[in-house]
């Protein structure tokens, strides 16, 4: 039977009578309870960096600033888009693996917390650009390898982080020229063991303070994050209380070291931002081919995205507002010209009617970001927010068809 996982505490129906569909609707206060948890589940001297990435509209940005959080930006413009924000420079930390000459004048003039560096042609970037000793953090790409992670980012061959027996030559050969003050690691993404994240961070604890006499000063540690966030019903999600117990274990273990550490920072974007938010799409077409069925909605790859293939997977997660008692098998597409939009393989699912409401859930994380709004001249969705009174307020305006396709067509 399917459920419905977003529970919003409004009308879904009501709100699409307003603001039509493909639609996604964010839920303040599951958004608020994301951060709630995870900041109750990091140790308390550390402090927690949003990944714009993950989702970088305004509003939810604004959210993340007003609970306190740091934020990591890959880009110039996530960096001048949080700078326009009136995020303060000293929660702002700079990455990706090769930073553009913008990126860099733009966080030299704004004054930034520090630049996690991936390359030595990156740190050289920044030395030239630079007429003053800033704060530098070298990304470690590890010698290990987490093969839980569904998302790999050290421990292989990769275009992330300085391998590890490079990093302290690395220092030796620049520490005259920049202030090399810290150390990154990102080891993966979703990571469903709360084991495998421990001891990422015991890896990184260990590295600094083995060679902590190659600093003049040491004050920045990023640990990552890579909190695994359930999307298929055959995932049972991340413990957070075995979690919270190691790593406090751990920091208790290592707290003489720690306490010298200024800066201790975790990152998440997809945990903190997943589940806040669903994709609320109509019901434009069934049509029956070679015996099968079809279920063709107003969304589809155009606004999934690399996500799409995901959610092939996540039959749990794709429901309909309605209850039925009739289900048959179905293939479930979006409307684009092409035979690769498939939102989900074929599966029972309700017997929806040309109309009917269909809810994609966790779009909260790598959906806008990741998606081709505008292929085959479609646009993108609207976006609206459900604050913690109920209250629905419009907070991205739906793409103009007229525009979508770009100028000079």
């Amino acid at each position: 039977m399917y459920k419905l996982q977003f529970k919003p505490g409004f009308n879904i129906p009501e709100i699409v009578n307003k603001f039509s569909t493909p639609l996604i609707i964010y839920n303040v206060s599951e958004l608020n309870n994301k951060i709630t948890e995870l900041q109750s589940t990091l140790p308390a001297e550390s402090q927690l960096l949003y990944s714009v990435k993950a989702n970088p509209n305004p509003f939810i940005i604004n959210l993340l600033n007003q609970a306190g959080l740091g934020f990591e930006v890959a880009s110039v413009g996530e960096l001048h888009q949080v700078i326009k924000l009136k995020i303060p420079p000293g929660r702002i930390v700079l990455g990706g693996p090769i930073k553009s000459k913008e990126a860099i004048s733009s966080g030299l003039k704004n004054h930034i917390l520090s630049f996690n560096v991936e390359s030595e042609q990156d740190l050289q970037n920044i030395i030239s650009a630079a007429n003053q000793h800033l704060n530098i953090s070298i990304r470690i790409n590890p010698d290990f390898s987490n093969q839980s992670s569904q998302l790999k980012m050290g421990g292989i061959s990769s275009q992330f982080g300085i391998d590890e027996n490079n990093v302290i030559p690395l220092i030796r050969k620049y520490r005259n020229d920049i202030n090399i003050n810290g150390l990154f690691m990102f080891a993966g993404s979703q990571f469903f063991e709360a084991e495998k994240i421990i001891q990422n961070t015991s890896f990184l604890i260990d590295f600094a303070e083995k060679h902590k006499e190659e600093f003049s000063q040491l004050d920045f540690l990023d640990f990552g994050g890579g909190f695994g966030v359930a999307e298929s019903s055959g995932q049972s999600g991340l413990n957070m209380n075995k979690l919270r117990i190691g790593l406090a274990d751990l920091f208790k273990s290592k707290k003489q070291f720690l306490d010298k550490i200024k800066y201790k920072f975790f990152e998440s974007g997809r945990y903190l931002t997943a589940a806040s938010a669903v994709l609320v799409s109509s019901v434009l077409d069934i049509k029956y081919s070679k015996g099968k069925k079809y279920i063709i909605l107003d969304t589809g790859i155009n606004h999934l995205g690399i996500r799409q293939l995901d959610l092939k997977r996540r039959k749990s997660y794709i429901s309909t507002v309605k209850e039925y008692d009739q289900y048959s098998p179905a293939i479930l597409t979006g409307a684009t010209c092409t035979p690769i939009d498939i939102i989900q393989s074929e599966n029972d699912f309700p017997d929806v009617a040309v109309g009917d409401l269909v809810l994609i859930n966790n779009v909260g994380a790598y959906t806008a970001t990741l998606s081709p709004y505008n292929f085959c001249g479609f646009t993108y969705p609207a976006e609206v927010l459900a604050d913690t009174n109920g209250d629905i307020s419009l907070i991205r305006e739906r793409g103009e068809v007229e525009t979508s396709c770009g100028s000079g067509y």
